[in-house]
Protein backbone atom coordinates (compact mmCIF):
# COMPACT_ATOMS: atom_id res chain seq x y z
CA UNK A 1 0.00 0.00 0.00
CA UNK A 2 0.64 3.64 -0.05
CA UNK A 3 3.85 4.77 2.34
CA UNK A 4 2.44 6.62 5.57
CA UNK A 5 6.36 8.56 5.36
CA UNK A 6 5.45 11.66 2.18
CA UNK A 7 7.39 10.65 -1.09
CA UNK A 8 9.14 11.81 -2.50
CA UNK A 9 10.16 13.55 1.49
CA UNK A 10 10.26 17.32 1.83
CA UNK A 11 13.51 18.99 1.13
CA UNK A 12 14.79 15.64 -0.56
CA UNK A 13 16.96 15.97 -3.71
CA UNK A 14 13.42 14.35 -5.72
CA UNK A 15 11.45 16.65 -4.17
CA UNK A 16 13.65 19.71 -5.07
CA UNK A 17 13.60 18.04 -8.48
CA UNK A 18 9.87 17.69 -8.94
CA UNK A 19 9.46 21.67 -8.24
CA UNK A 20 11.08 21.82 -12.00
CA UNK A 21 8.31 19.64 -13.63
CA UNK A 22 5.73 22.19 -14.25
CA UNK A 23 2.15 20.92 -15.29
CA UNK A 24 3.47 17.64 -15.14
CA UNK A 25 4.14 17.82 -11.64
CA UNK A 26 1.14 15.79 -10.09
CA UNK A 27 1.40 12.97 -12.61
CA UNK A 28 5.45 13.38 -11.65
CA UNK A 29 5.21 12.77 -8.42
CA UNK A 30 2.64 10.15 -8.58
CA UNK A 31 5.45 7.66 -10.99
CA UNK A 32 7.94 8.65 -7.73
CA UNK A 33 5.71 7.31 -5.83
CA UNK A 34 4.92 3.98 -7.79
CA UNK A 35 9.13 3.90 -8.42
CA UNK A 36 9.45 3.94 -4.45
CA UNK A 37 6.30 1.59 -3.51
CA UNK A 38 8.00 -1.25 -6.30
CA UNK A 39 11.55 -0.64 -5.66
CA UNK A 40 11.49 -1.26 -1.55
CA UNK A 41 10.36 -4.45 -1.51
CA UNK A 42 13.68 -6.09 -2.33
CA UNK A 43 14.97 -4.29 0.46
CA UNK A 44 12.01 -4.39 3.06
CA UNK A 45 10.58 -7.99 2.20
CA UNK A 46 12.74 -10.26 3.96
CA UNK A 47 11.41 -13.54 2.21
CA UNK A 48 12.32 -13.89 -1.15
CA UNK A 49 9.25 -16.06 -1.93
CA UNK A 50 7.19 -13.11 -0.73
CA UNK A 51 9.08 -10.48 -2.70
CA UNK A 52 9.07 -12.16 -5.80
CA UNK A 53 4.97 -12.85 -5.29
CA UNK A 54 4.54 -9.19 -4.37
CA UNK A 55 6.33 -7.59 -7.85
CA UNK A 56 4.28 -10.33 -9.49
CA UNK A 57 1.33 -8.63 -8.09
CA UNK A 58 2.78 -5.50 -9.29
CA UNK A 59 3.52 -6.44 -12.82
CA UNK A 60 -0.24 -7.93 -13.14
CA UNK A 61 -1.54 -4.65 -11.86
CA UNK A 62 0.24 -2.62 -14.30
CA UNK A 63 -0.54 -4.82 -16.84
CA UNK A 64 -4.19 -5.03 -16.42
CA UNK A 65 -4.42 -1.07 -15.70
CA UNK A 66 -2.71 -0.65 -19.70
CA UNK A 67 -6.66 -2.44 -20.12
CA UNK A 68 -9.03 -1.13 -18.02
CA UNK A 69 -9.12 1.56 -15.10
CA UNK A 70 -7.54 0.46 -11.92
CA UNK A 71 -8.23 -0.34 -8.94
CA UNK A 72 -4.89 0.82 -7.13
CA UNK A 73 -4.80 4.50 -5.62
CA UNK A 74 -1.40 5.00 -6.89
CA UNK A 75 -2.10 3.25 -10.73
CA UNK A 76 -5.73 5.45 -10.44
CA UNK A 77 -3.57 8.77 -10.05
CA UNK A 78 -1.23 7.99 -12.97
CA UNK A 79 -3.34 6.44 -15.43
CA UNK A 80 -7.13 8.56 -15.02
CA UNK A 81 -8.18 11.62 -16.26
CA UNK A 82 -11.57 12.36 -15.69
CA UNK A 83 -12.10 9.11 -14.13
CA UNK A 84 -11.41 7.53 -17.49
CA UNK A 85 -8.44 5.14 -18.90
CA UNK A 86 -5.98 7.36 -20.13
CA UNK A 87 -2.32 5.89 -21.22
CA UNK A 88 -1.03 8.83 -23.39
CA UNK A 89 0.78 10.86 -20.38
CA UNK A 90 2.58 7.89 -18.89
CA UNK A 91 5.32 5.93 -20.25
CA UNK A 92 5.00 2.81 -22.15
CA UNK A 93 4.16 -0.61 -20.71
CA UNK A 94 7.19 -2.32 -20.98
CA UNK A 95 9.38 0.71 -19.14
CA UNK A 96 7.31 -0.19 -16.11
CA UNK A 97 7.50 -3.86 -16.56
CA UNK A 98 11.41 -3.68 -17.19
CA UNK A 99 11.72 -1.95 -13.70
CA UNK A 100 9.63 -4.52 -12.31
CA UNK A 101 11.81 -7.17 -13.83
CA UNK A 102 14.96 -5.57 -12.77
CA UNK A 103 13.48 -5.73 -9.24
CA UNK A 104 12.96 -9.35 -9.38
CA UNK A 105 17.10 -9.83 -9.77
CA UNK A 106 17.17 -8.19 -6.01
CA UNK A 107 14.91 -10.83 -4.56
CA UNK A 108 18.06 -13.44 -5.29
CA UNK A 109 21.04 -11.95 -4.83
CA UNK A 110 22.53 -9.45 -2.25
CA UNK A 111 25.97 -8.84 -4.57
CA UNK A 112 27.08 -8.84 -7.97
CA UNK A 113 29.75 -10.52 -9.52
CA UNK A 114 30.66 -8.39 -12.25
CA UNK A 115 30.45 -4.43 -13.39
CA UNK A 116 28.41 -5.48 -16.55
CA UNK A 117 25.06 -7.01 -14.60
CA UNK A 118 24.85 -4.36 -12.27
CA UNK A 119 24.97 -1.80 -15.19
CA UNK A 120 22.44 -4.17 -16.84
CA UNK A 121 20.26 -3.81 -13.76
CA UNK A 122 20.84 -0.79 -13.20
CA UNK A 123 19.59 0.09 -17.10
CA UNK A 124 16.55 -1.77 -16.32
CA UNK A 125 15.42 -0.39 -12.31
CA UNK A 126 17.06 3.57 -12.05
CA UNK A 127 17.55 4.10 -16.01
CA UNK A 128 13.77 3.49 -17.02
CA UNK A 129 12.67 5.56 -14.21
CA UNK A 130 14.54 8.63 -15.41
CA UNK A 131 13.39 8.09 -18.89
CA UNK A 132 9.90 7.13 -17.80
CA UNK A 133 10.02 11.08 -16.02
CA UNK A 134 11.56 12.69 -19.02
CA UNK A 135 8.44 11.13 -21.21
CA UNK A 136 6.20 12.51 -18.69
CA UNK A 137 7.59 15.71 -18.15
CA UNK A 138 7.24 15.87 -22.55
CA UNK A 139 10.18 14.92 -23.99
CA UNK A 140 9.93 14.07 -27.46
CA UNK A 141 13.17 13.41 -28.98
CA UNK A 142 14.90 9.38 -28.53
CA UNK A 143 18.15 11.20 -27.67
CA UNK A 144 16.54 13.02 -24.72
CA UNK A 145 15.40 9.55 -23.61
CA UNK A 146 18.63 7.77 -23.89
CA UNK A 147 20.63 10.56 -21.67
CA UNK A 148 17.75 9.98 -19.25
CA UNK A 149 18.88 6.64 -19.35
CA UNK A 150 22.36 7.82 -18.53
CA UNK A 151 21.33 9.88 -16.33
CA UNK A 152 19.98 7.12 -13.87
CA UNK A 153 23.02 4.87 -13.89
CA UNK A 154 24.88 8.04 -12.87
CA UNK A 155 23.21 9.07 -9.81
CA UNK A 156 22.63 5.26 -8.56
CA UNK A 157 26.42 5.09 -8.95
CA UNK A 158 26.49 8.05 -6.48
CA UNK A 159 23.49 6.57 -4.50
CA UNK A 160 25.20 3.51 -4.19
CA UNK A 161 28.13 5.22 -2.87
CA UNK A 162 26.44 7.16 -0.08
CA UNK A 163 24.35 4.49 1.12
CA UNK A 164 27.31 1.91 0.98
CA UNK A 165 27.66 1.25 4.82
CA UNK A 166 23.26 1.59 5.54
CA UNK A 167 23.21 -0.91 3.20
CA UNK A 168 26.08 -2.93 4.03
CA UNK A 169 24.63 -3.38 7.97
CA UNK A 170 21.74 -4.84 5.88
CA UNK A 171 23.66 -7.39 4.08
CA UNK A 172 23.99 -5.63 0.25
CA UNK A 173 26.83 -5.15 -1.45
CA UNK A 174 26.29 -3.02 -4.67
CA UNK A 175 29.73 -2.64 -5.87
CA UNK A 176 30.92 -5.19 -7.97
CA UNK A 177 33.13 -8.31 -6.64
CA UNK A 178 35.29 -7.84 -9.97
CA UNK A 179 35.71 -3.98 -9.16
CA UNK A 180 36.57 -4.65 -5.69
CA UNK A 181 39.66 -7.04 -6.98
CA UNK A 182 41.05 -4.60 -8.88
CA UNK A 183 41.31 -2.00 -6.33
CA UNK A 184 42.72 -4.72 -3.65
CA UNK A 185 39.31 -4.89 -1.39
CA UNK A 186 37.62 -7.59 -0.42
CA UNK A 187 34.00 -7.70 0.22
CA UNK A 188 34.00 -8.41 4.17
CA UNK A 189 36.21 -4.89 4.32
CA UNK A 190 33.01 -3.33 3.16
CA UNK A 191 30.35 -5.62 5.04
CA UNK A 192 32.05 -5.72 8.45
CA UNK A 193 34.35 -2.28 8.72
CA UNK A 194 36.85 -2.15 11.75
CA UNK A 195 37.06 1.51 11.63
CA UNK A 196 34.96 4.73 10.37
CA UNK A 197 38.03 5.96 8.56
CA UNK A 198 38.20 3.56 5.40
CA UNK A 199 42.04 2.75 4.89
CA UNK A 200 44.34 3.79 1.66
CA UNK A 201 42.80 0.75 -0.50
CA UNK A 202 39.40 1.10 0.61
CA UNK A 203 39.71 5.05 0.08
CA UNK A 204 41.41 4.59 -3.31
CA UNK A 205 38.00 2.35 -4.09
CA UNK A 206 35.46 5.23 -3.24
CA UNK A 207 37.62 7.92 -5.07
CA UNK A 208 37.65 6.19 -8.16
CA UNK A 209 34.22 4.64 -7.77
CA UNK A 210 33.17 8.52 -7.04
CA UNK A 211 35.17 9.71 -10.25
CA UNK A 212 33.59 7.49 -12.61
CA UNK A 213 30.21 8.89 -11.30
CA UNK A 214 31.59 12.10 -11.61
CA UNK A 215 32.95 11.90 -14.95
CA UNK A 216 29.10 10.63 -16.51
CA UNK A 217 27.36 13.33 -14.64
CA UNK A 218 29.48 16.23 -16.20
CA UNK A 219 29.23 14.27 -19.72
CA UNK A 220 25.52 14.13 -19.67
CA UNK A 221 24.87 17.57 -18.25
CA UNK A 222 27.45 19.07 -21.27
CA UNK A 223 25.43 16.71 -23.84
CA UNK A 224 21.69 17.97 -22.01
CA UNK A 225 22.59 21.86 -22.69
CA UNK A 226 22.66 21.09 -26.60
CA UNK A 227 19.15 19.79 -26.39
CA UNK A 228 16.47 21.81 -28.08
CA UNK A 229 14.81 24.57 -26.28
CA UNK A 230 11.77 22.19 -25.57
CA UNK A 231 13.78 19.08 -24.51
CA UNK A 232 15.81 21.49 -22.46
CA UNK A 233 12.52 22.22 -20.49
CA UNK A 234 11.58 18.52 -20.18
CA UNK A 235 15.07 17.56 -18.87
CA UNK A 236 14.37 20.25 -15.61
CA UNK A 237 14.12 17.62 -12.92
CA UNK A 238 16.75 15.49 -13.79
CA UNK A 239 19.41 18.43 -14.52
CA UNK A 240 18.34 19.18 -10.93
CA UNK A 241 19.00 15.86 -9.23
CA UNK A 242 22.18 15.12 -11.25
CA UNK A 243 23.70 18.93 -10.04
CA UNK A 244 22.73 17.87 -6.65
CA UNK A 245 24.50 14.64 -7.00
CA UNK A 246 27.67 16.92 -7.81
CA UNK A 247 26.86 18.35 -4.61
CA UNK A 248 27.06 15.07 -2.31
CA UNK A 249 30.04 13.77 -4.18
CA UNK A 250 31.90 17.27 -3.71
CA UNK A 251 30.94 16.36 0.25
CA UNK A 252 31.79 12.65 0.52
CA UNK A 253 35.29 13.68 -1.11
CA UNK A 254 36.18 16.69 1.01
CA UNK A 255 34.80 14.34 4.24
CA UNK A 256 36.88 11.44 3.18
CA UNK A 257 34.32 9.07 2.11
CA UNK A 258 32.97 7.99 5.55
CA UNK A 259 30.48 6.19 3.95
CA UNK A 260 31.03 2.80 6.13
CA UNK A 261 29.97 4.06 8.97
CA UNK A 262 27.33 6.75 8.33
CA UNK A 263 25.52 8.73 5.99
CA UNK A 264 26.53 11.93 5.06
CA UNK A 265 23.61 14.07 3.71
CA UNK A 266 23.88 17.96 2.40
CA UNK A 267 21.91 20.12 4.30
CA UNK A 268 18.50 21.69 3.11
CA UNK A 269 19.19 24.93 2.88
CA UNK A 270 22.29 24.26 0.32
CA UNK A 271 20.16 21.84 -1.96
CA UNK A 272 17.62 24.15 -2.14
CA UNK A 273 20.13 26.87 -3.18
CA UNK A 274 21.81 24.63 -5.39
CA UNK A 275 18.66 23.36 -7.08
CA UNK A 276 17.38 27.16 -7.82
CA UNK A 277 20.29 27.97 -9.14
CA UNK A 278 20.03 25.31 -11.88
CA UNK A 279 16.28 25.83 -12.35
CA UNK A 280 17.73 29.30 -13.48
CA UNK A 281 20.51 27.84 -15.28
CA UNK A 282 18.28 25.34 -17.06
Amino acid sequence: MIAEVPVPRPGSSLHLALLSAGPARPRLQAWVRWWHEVSRIPYEVSDPAIADRKLAWWAQAVQDAFRQPPQHPLLRELLLTDDRLDTSKVPPLDLWLQQIEGLQVLTQQTRWMDETTLLRHIKATTGSACEGAVLMTGAAQLATHALARRAGTALRRVHILARLGQDARQGWLHIPIDVLQRHGVRAHELLNPVSAVPDELIRGLLDAWAQQAREEITAIRMEARALPHAERRAWRPLAVLLRLALLLLDDLARAGYPVLQQRLVVGTWRKLWTAQRERWAA
